[in-house]
Order: structure tokens, then sequence, then C-alpha cells
């Protein structure tokens, strides 16, 4: 449980799966455990993650690049382009 406001951060590498390439997941089927999933399962925070996995993908579909080589500075830019708040 977070306390006073707190926050926690979600990182890509969670998005992609270890042995698939070209994929990425994103909602109820991300990798985390037990306890971080019960947060991670919610609207708001699998809209983010779609957000996040949606921008990603189209940034390496213009590199020609896999969801695993994706430069991870590249999709925060992006994403804060995008209005997304990361801190």
């Amino acid at each position: 449980m977070i306390k006073d406001g707190g926050f926690y951060g979600f990182p890509y590498r969670a998005l992609v799966p270890k042995r698939i390439d070209g994929l990425l997941a994103a909602g109820r089927c991300v990798t985390s455990t037990w306890e971080a999933h019960m947060s991670t399962r919610n609207t708001v925070s699998c809209m983010a993650q779609g957000q996040a996995a949606g921008t990603a993908a189209a940034l390496c579909a213009a590199e020609e690049n896999i969801p695993r080589s994706l430069n991870v500075k590249i999709l925060q830019e992006t994403l804060k382009q995008q209005g997304v708040i990361l801190e």
C-alpha cells in the first residue's frame, strides 16, 4: 500500500515478454508480483500501459526495431510530449 499520496513507476520491461520478440503485453497480462498486480490491473493503470505499449509499437515500427531493443529514453520523451506524467 502506498501512503501519503505516494506513487510508483511502471518499468517498460514489464511490458516486454522474456521469450517472445515483437510483442508487448499490457493490462492484466503484464508481468508483476502478486502484490503489485493488485494495483496494476485497474482501469487507469491499464489505460496508461496501453498508451505506453501503443506508443512503443509505433516507435518500433518507425525504426524497424523490436520492442526489446527500443530506446526507453525516446519512449519516455514521446510519452511526455503526449502529456503523460512519468514522475
